[in-house]
């Protein structure tokens, strides 16, 4: 399956962001690659490993030596309603 989302791009910008079509293949059981993950955040794989060493960013799923993470925690996180920084690290 095969799901499009819209992402912000260029945040610092004073004019509204322009929005770019993402297009993210999400497997039966709703799990996503870390490269398909680093594309809804707009950021590079490595960006989402370094993140799970610091705790941050979306639970990551191991299965046969891959990473994954959850689309739906992914998403939430992408549009703002999850926080990527746990609370309890970020104070």
């Amino acid at each position: 399956m095969e799901t499009s989302i819209m992402a912000p791009q260029n945040l610092e910008q004073s004019t509204p962001p322009a929005v770019t079509v993402v297009k993210i293949r999400v497997l039966p059981d709703g799990r996503i690659s870390r490269t398909e993950a680093a594309k809804l955040f707009d950021r590079t794989p490595k960006t989402l490993s370094e993140w799970a060493q610091k705790g941050w960013g979306p639970r990551c799923i191991h299965v046969g030596g891959r990473v994954f993470h959850d689309y739906a925690e992914c998403l939430a996180m992408a549009r703002g309603d999850k926080p990527l920084i746990p609370a309890a690290m970020a104070a």
